[in-house]
């Protein structure tokens, strides 16, 4: 049965059962901000529909346990300290508004409300409500904001290519043996050699070892597809099902015309007797090359949402946030994980429709090389933000896909030649001279001030005309971009992206572009901040929903402690006594 926050304070609170002096610091300390001002903004009516209108035994209050999930991720806490503080800790009673005889929970409860959050996007609203709470509550602008992107690896070990294939059998052992242990009883006994009785030890090999060792496994994960794909029982475990999945990801069967021996090491679940056809289709199986091999391979067994990119296994976690240098504190507005493998580049404008789907979409959006593009400063712009990023120098050499040192003759970067009297010195490399609007969907004038006879977007360009006796006399005409047509008119043709690209690489380069450009750096610390003092760096966790819910209530939790810190600091300041006088 719902059961809300009952607003009725109770007369055994830890502020009426503590001397007066104590109540007084209890007051001017976090505790009371958490309580007066995190508390309320926390609906529990979108928690409603989680519980049965029956007569059954009432929830814990919805915020209690909120607060609790927001104070374990302030602290980075267990579940088990969680408790402890809960039921000990005279701060925690007074932030939360309970009792000293009623502070107690169980882990369970605390795991079962998790369960919640994760349900409907409960989490992120709570999110959403508490942030925007503080922000009008402190007067914090919402319309320059930062965004950067983090690596993040839930609670799982990077596995060499040979350790995923011996974790993966290993782990459908397990379950096979739980789940029906008649079955794993039929299985050759070096199965269990291999991968039970010294568990993981066929996977502690050198690197010479491994090469040999990677074709046997390979064969072994065939060998258990084979035995069991009749069996519909164990074709229902998760555990097969990755089975599966790292067989079709890794490894390949050779043509039939194409065999050749297995190098005698036999698959154990085939016997010395077992028909020549058997061993002909375990001799087929041969592993794909490393470059092959796609980043959303599976990367661990236990956590097959985790992906592989250039920063490693596991997921990154893009982060938006507050940088108004006016604001008494920033916040952290929105954030999102994505796999490990996929770029920044796709996150740009699912961050903006996410923080336009909040309330809290910034006019202003900073961001790194990695989130600038022609395309995106359009799609931004498109919807009333401006993409303050740089985008890639067309003429910088590619990005190496492993790191080389540079050698030490490297041929310097030749300059430009001046131009000449009277024109831009950008005008004919790029579009900087003209004047489009935001979307660069629409020619304002021409560098000589001409404006186009008619223009519109067809397709993915931008195609305008000037009329021949606008540009007839134009100083500039031959350095122009348009194409000259045979009625003595100019043609105008461009991609908005590549318009935006070009204009962009120019304003780049420029020291007022640097200026605004350079509180973007700030967001480092943030990240720093959450991976250090909240816990990011060292997930608990695994899988990308459970890792979605720990990255918001860290995000959020960050919130509050700053909100925190800046109330704390003006209740000091208010009953800070006055100077004795000289």
């Amino acid at each position: 049965m719902f059961r809300p926050t009952n607003p009725q304070r109770s007369m055994f609170e830890s502020e009426y059962v503590v001397p007066d002096a104590k109540a007084q610091r209890l007051r001017k300390s976090w505790a009371e901000v958490f309580r007066s001002r995190v508390l309320p903004a926390i609906d529990e009516e979108i928690f409603r529909d989680a519980f049965s209108s029956s007569n059954g035994r009432p929830n814990k209050p919805v915020r209690l346990l909120m607060g609790l999930h927001l104070l374990k991720d302030w602290h980075d806490l267990t579940d088990e300290q969680v408790i402890e503080q809960f039921e000990y800790n005279l701060q925690w009673h007074y932030a939360l508004g309970v009792p000293p005889e009623e502070a107690h929970v169980c882990q369970k409860t605390l795991h079962n409300f998790r369960v919640l959050l994760m349900e409907s996007g409960r989490a992120q609203a709570v999110f959403e409500d508490v942030t925007r709470a503080l922000a009008e509550g402190d007067g914090v602008k919402l319309g320059r904001q930062r965004m950067d992107s983090t690596h993040v690896l839930s609670n799982i070990a990077s596995l060499t290519r040979l350790g995923v294939f011996v974790e993966t059998v290993a782990n459908f052992l397990k379950e096979l043996g739980r789940e029906h242990p008649e079955e794993q009883k039929t299985l050759n006994a070096e199965f269990h050699r291999r991968y039970l009785d010294r568990e993981g030890y066929f996977s502690d090999a050198k690197r010479s070892q491994a090469q040999r060792r990677l074709p046997v496994v390979a064969r072994d994960v065939y060998a258990l597809l084979l035995r069991f794909r009749e069996v519909e029982a164990v074709r229902e475990l998760a555990s097969f099902g990755l089975l599966q999945r790292l067989f079709d990801e890794q490894c390949e069967l050779r043509d039939e015309d194409d065999d050749r021996s297995s190098d005698g090491n036999d698959a154990p679940g085939e016997d010395q007797d077992s028909s020549s056809t058997a061993g002909s289709e375990m001799a087929r199986v041969q592993l794909k090359a490393p470059a092959a091999i796609k980043t959303t391979t599976l990367q661990s067994p236990y956590d097959p949402d985790a992906t592989y990119g250039r920063k490693g296994k596991g997921y990154e976690v893009q982060v938006a946030e507050t940088c108004d240098e006016d604001n008494p504190y920033q916040l952290i507005t929105t954030t999102a994980v994505n796999g490990a493998h996929e770029s920044d580049q796709r996150a740009t404008i699912p961050i903006l429709e996410q923080l336009d789907d909040a309330g809290m979409k910034p006019e202003v959006m900073i961001a790194d090389t990695g989130y600038g593009s022609g395309a995106n400063i359009v799609a931004a712009a498109e919807r009333d933000v401006e993409l303050l990023a740089p985008v890639q120098d067309p003429d910088a050499p590619s990005r190496p896909e492993v790191f080389t040192q540079p050698a030490a003759d490297v041929t310097p970067r030749v300059e430009p030649a001046a131009p000449q009297p009277g024109l831009d010195a950008n005008f004919g490399s790029t579009l900087s001279c003209f004047v489009f609007d935001t979307t660069c969907h629409e020619i304002i004038c021409c560098p000589g001030g001409q404006v186009p006879a008619r223009q519109h977007v067809a397709g993915v360009r931008l195609e305008a005309r000037f009329e021949p006796g606008a540009c007839g006399d134009c100083a500039m005409a031959e350095r122009c971009p348009t194409k000259v047509l045979k009625d003595g008119g100019r043609r105008f043709s461009r991609a908005p992206a590549t318009i935006a690209t070009e204009i962009r690489q120019v304003e780049q380069q420029q020291g007022h572009f640097k200026d605004r450009y350079r509180i973007r750096s700030g967001i480092e610390s943030t990240n720093a901040e959450l991976k250090g003092r909240h816990g990011l760096g060292a997930l608990r966790v695994r899988g990308k929903t459970r890792v979605e819910l720990a990255v918001t209530l860290k995000s959020l939790a960050l919130n509050v402690k700053r909100a925190a810190a800046h109330h704390v600091q003006i209740l000091v300041e208010v009953t800070q006594p006055a100077p004795c006088p000289a």
